[in-house]
Order: structure tokens, then C-alpha cells, then sequence
């Protein structure tokens, strides 16, 4: 039989305790030889960061720290450590940036790892799978809007890496973790950051429990208030939820081994039990996703800097400056709530205040926020574990507020206009697979009434195509082929008045390949394209890689 992608994961999050699968296992577990005994250190295209070049100071948090066992007596994980911002470069800052450099060896699964300043998550990452003579790999993260804990003083530093090693699975992570702190001059002037940071601490979402909440108190000169969300998928099914099929044909063929309750995943934000924002999650692929010989060298999009989704709730401050404390949550929509698996991760706000003044006051002059997304399903089940369907949803939300503040009263509007389709082609109890999912997201902020009107807007497109083939022939030769199509595209404009004053783009994409043959012979083959274009303020980038059987070319 075809192993399905999500049953690598079952062997990740339970220790690689399904290993007696046969068929197209090699396709589901990291299989170090697949190349050879190496391939390339793993690479992007994408941009690197742009770095100021004033005084810095780096500090060393994690040095060289093997990860072997999270879930030993004890577990080595997560790491804690402290990280205190050295007086030769005191703040404000230009930037700051996380640093990671890692090595693995032998055999390994991917696996998840979060970081944490001051109980405040500010990266959520995964590994790469190794090659039996070891890879090395690096990592650099923008951390400047996190300013607010460093100028605090001395913060705790957690690294929380739960790896399993055993006879089978050798490789360890060892991993080093660096701060830089870049000073401020005329050419490179200090970041604009929150004022106060405030946190729920982490969430897992499930079955059983699909909310979460704390209560938070905020500054009562409240101006502005921003979300930030990490959150990803864990589980056999949840990790792979943009391919889950519809539940009515997940229920009449448990044969094919389809997860249900659809595609689409939607993460709601409530402020004291009102939806305030909705967060559509990135369809982010680990290097074992799937084949790992897609992601040999090349990582899939995000997989090594998962994105924190930004949420703007400044239309609600005006609710929020009364000194009381006000109950925070997310949630996941109504299918999932149904349905399988875990959603873990954190919810940080970034709280700016009013520096002219001890209080603010507002108030919510309009609020259209759908409680859910709308969604629609449209499934033809032909029998014999084979169907075709599409899956659509959207919402289109308004909220606007006002704040008195010490230099005027300023209003506030945000608009969200999402929308996501999915359709599939689902042969052969899943051995002949066709997917093709789009979101298209667009969020606009408008804020008037100190100053000429200023418009914010970012339009989001996350295209992802897949085509998945596994066969096999009369006499037992099996052959399985997957050829995926991956983007990010991302316009994000500001206006003051009629006027455009800033512009960024970033176009992303990645056509990663790979072929199995096993029987009368044996093939490994695999290779991708990436492609990386962006244009803003550090000015125009472009760059495209190529490899093939785990090496660039070209």
C-alpha cells in the first residue's frame, strides 16, 4: 500500500514507533542514504537580512547544546539560559537579531523547536532531516520588535527541542544561539516598537478543549494594540490539514486512511468573548513532508522560520483602558473543534502607549466580524476510495474605534477580506492525488484624525499545488512520484492621503520534485527550482537556485 504523508508524522510525534509499515515507507521516514551518504548543507534562495552597520555587541545565549532526548527522566529539554544586553551597546536599538547555527548527523526526523525571551515566543522553527555524514545549517531572525523585554533588563532564554534518539534514529542537534544588538545613528535611527509586551504563555488547542484564554490587564494610556499569533498544526492529521478531505467522504471510506473535516483551518481571536481577528494558517511543509527528497537541499517555505501572523486590534483599545482585566483567546474554527489532533502555539500583543498621557479613553463606533468563516463544500464520492471535491470559505469583517488621545482623537478602521478555495482529485484509496488550494488575504488599515489619513494595506497570495502518484506494477515494482508548487506573494503598500508613500513586494516560489522506484530497480531522484524576488526598503532582490539530487547546479 501507499504510505499516505501524514503517516510520517505519526512516527515523528510517537518516536518513530511505526516503522513495520511497508510499501512506500522509505518515502515516509528519513531515510539518510537516499543521496548517497550526504547531500549539500540546506539553503534558501530567499533574502537575507540587511543589517545595520553601526556598533554591535553579540551575545552568546546557547552554545554547541546537543539535543538527544525530550522525553527522558529528566528531558533535556527545553534549555534555559539568560540574556542580558551588553552596557557597550545599551539601547534604543536599529535592530536585533536571533543567530542559530546547527549540525545533525546519522539518522533523524525533523522536528519542532520554539524559542522564548522572557516567557514571550519569538521564533518557532523546525529542523532539517540529515544525512548520515551530517549537515549544518543557520538561521538568522529579525527580533527587534521583541525590543521592549531587552530594555527590561537580564530575561530568561528557553530553546525547547524535544528529539528522540535511539539504535535506529542517531542523529543529535547540537545548536548554538547568538543576540546581536546593533546601536542607533542618523543613517540607522533607533526601531519603533511597542511600549509593553504582553502574553497568554503557550496554547494547545484540541478536541477536547478547542479554546483557549487568560486574562491580561492593559496599560490604561492604551494607543494601539497589535496581535501577534505562532500557531501550527501537530498530529498525524492536523500537520497535513490543507489535504484533509471532507468529513462525509472521510467517514464512508476508512479504507483510503484520509483525514477529515476538510482543509480549510481558521484560528479565531476574542477579546472577552467577542471574535476580534481571524488568523488563516500558511500551509508550512517540514523537510520530511511528504518525500524528503523534496527538501533535499532546499527547505519548503517557512519551514525553518514559521510565521507569526500579525492582527491589528487598535479599532477595541477603547474597550481596554478601564484597568480591569479582560479575558483573551483564540480558537479554532467549528470543524476542527470536531475534529483531530492538536494546534499549539502562543499570542503576544504588542501594547503602544500614549506618552503625553497617564489614561486614554474610546469606544467601538462599528464592528462586522463574522463569528465564523463562511464555508462551503462541494464533494462527489465516486466509491472505491476515490472522489473529487472543493472546499471554499471567506470572510469579509469591518471594525472601527476611536481613541482621545494627548494629540487628538484618532480613529481607527480595519478591514479583512480573505478568501480560500481548495479542490481535489482523490484516486485509487489516495494513491493518485491532485491538489490545488489558493488564499488570497487582504487587510487594510485606515487610521484619521491626528494628522492627514494614513492607509496601510498588505494583499497576501499562499498558492500550493500537489501532485502525488504511487503505483504498483504485477510483478511488485512500485513506483512513486510527487511534484509540489509552493508560493508566497506579498504586496504591502502605505498611503498618506492620495498619496503612496511606501511600497514592498516579495514573490516566493518553490517547484520541488522527487522520484522512488524500488523493484527490478532502484531510483532516488529529486531536485527544485526556488525563486525569490522582493523589492521595499533595502532595495531590489532577486535570486534563483537550482538543484539536483541534493546538490545546486548551475
Amino acid at each position: 500500500m501507499a504510505v499516505h504523508p501524514w503517516i510520517h508524522r505519526v512516527g515523528r510525534l510517537a518516536g518513530a514507533a511505526v516503522l513495520a509499515l511497508t510499501g512506500a515507507l522509505a518515502a515516509a521516514g528519513p531515510a539518510h542514504a537516499d543521496f548517497g551518504t550526504d547531500y549539500h548543507d540546506p539553503f534558501t534562495a530567499a533574502q537575507p537580512l540587511t543589517r545595520p552597520d553601526t556598533r554591535s555587541c553579540t551575545v552568546e545565549v546557547m552554545h554547541d547544546q546537543p539535543f538527544r532526548d525530550g522525553y527522558g527522566s529528566p528531558p533535556d529539554t527545553p534549555f534555559s539560559g539568560s540574556v542580558t544586553p551588553p552596557a557597550d551597546c545599551a539601547g534604543p536599538w536599529s535592530k536585533v537579531v536571533l543567530d542559530l547555527h546547527g549540525s545533525v548527523a546519522g539518522r533523524q526526523f525533523d522536528r519542532l523547536f520554539t524559542v522564548r525571551v522572557g516567557g514571550v515566543q519569538v521564533l518557532l522553527s523546525s529542523t532539517p532531516e540529515p544525512s548520515k555524514d551530517g549537515i549544518e545549517w543557520s538561521l538568522e531572525r529579525d527580533v527587534t520588535r521583541y525590543a521592549p523585554l531587552f530594555a527590561a533588563g537580564p530575561q530568561p532564554f528557553a530553546f525547547d527541542l524535544a528529539n528522540v534518539t535511539n539504535e535506529t534514529y542517531t542523529g543529535v542537534f547540537r545548536i548554538s544561539a547568538s543576540l546581536t544588538f546593533y546601536t542607533a545613528s542618523a543613517r540607522w535611527p533607533a526601531a519603533h516598537t511597542a511600549d509593553r509586551l504582553l502574553t497568554t504563555g503557550p496554547f494547545g488547542l484540541s478536541q477536547a478543549a478547542p479554546a483557549a484564554t487568560r486574562e491580561l490587564t492593559f496599560p490604561p494610556n492604551l494607543e494601539r494594540l497589535t496581535a501577534e499569533v505562532y500557531a501550527r498544526g501537530g498530529g498525524a492529521c492536523e500537520e497535513f490539514a490543507y489535504a484533509s478531505a471532507p468529513e462525509e467522504f472521510a467517514r464512508a471510506n476508512p479504507g483510503t486512511g484520509a483525514c477529515g473535516k476538510g482543509p480549510f483551518r481558521e484560528l479565531r481571536l476574542s477579546v472577552d468573548g467577542r471574535v476580534v481577528g481571524a488568523v488563516w494558517p500558511y500551509p508550512v511543509i517540514y523537510t520530511g513532508g511528504w518525500d524528503p527528497l523534496l527538501w533535499r537541499p532546499t527547505p519548503g517555505i517557512f519551514a525553518f522560520d514559521l510565521p507569526a501572523y500579525r492582527v491589528d486590534l487598535t479599532p477595541y483599545v477603547g474597550l481596554l483602558v478601564d484597568g480591569r482585566p479582560h479575558q483573551v483567546g483564540i480558537t479554532v474554527n467549528a470543524a476542527e473543534a470536531r475534529g483531530n489532533d492538536l494546534w499549539t502555539g502562543q499570542l503576544n500583543l504588542f501594547a503602544e502607549t500614549d506618552h503625553g498621557a497617564t489614561r486614554t479613553t474610546g469606544g467601538l463606533t462599528e464592528y462586522r466580524v463574522a463569528p465564523e468563516a463562511a464555508l462551503g463544500t462541494g464533494l462527489a464520492d465516486h466509491g472505491g476510495g476515490s472522489g473529487d471535491w472543493t472546499v471554499t470559505a471567506a470572510r469579509h469583517d469591518v471594525a472601527r474605534g476611536w481613541v482621545q488621545t494627548s494629540h487628538g482623537r484618532v480613529t481607527t478602521e480595519v478591514r479583512d477580506d480573505l478568501v480560500f478555495g481548495s479542490t481535489q482529485r482523490f484516486r485509487d484509496n489516495g494513491n493518485d492525488l491532485t491538489l490545488r488550494n489558493r488564499t488570497d488575504a487582504t487587510r487594510t488599515t485606515a487610521t484619521w484624525g491626528s494628522g492627514p489619513r494614513r492607509t496601510t494595506t498588505v494583499h497576501e497570495g499562499q498558492p500550493l499545488d500537489v501532485d502525488y502518484r504511487y503505483t504498483t506494477d504485477a510483478a511488485g515494482n512500485t513506483d512513486q512520484r510527487t511534484t509540489m508548487d509552493l508560493g508566497y506573494h506579498r504586496e504591502a503598500t502605505t498611503a498618506t492621503g492620495a498619496r503612496v508613500t511606501d511600497r514592498a513586494t516579495v514573490d516566493h516560489t518553490l517547484r520541488p520534485t522527487a522520484h522512488r522506484h524500488d523493484g527490478d530497480a532502484t531510483v532516488r531522484t529529486g531536485g527544485s527550482t526556488e525563486d525569490y524576488r522582493s523589492t521595499g526598503p533595502d532595495g531590489p532582490y532577486h535570486r534563483t537556485v537550482t538543484t539536483v539530487d541534493g546538490w545546486p547546479v548551475g
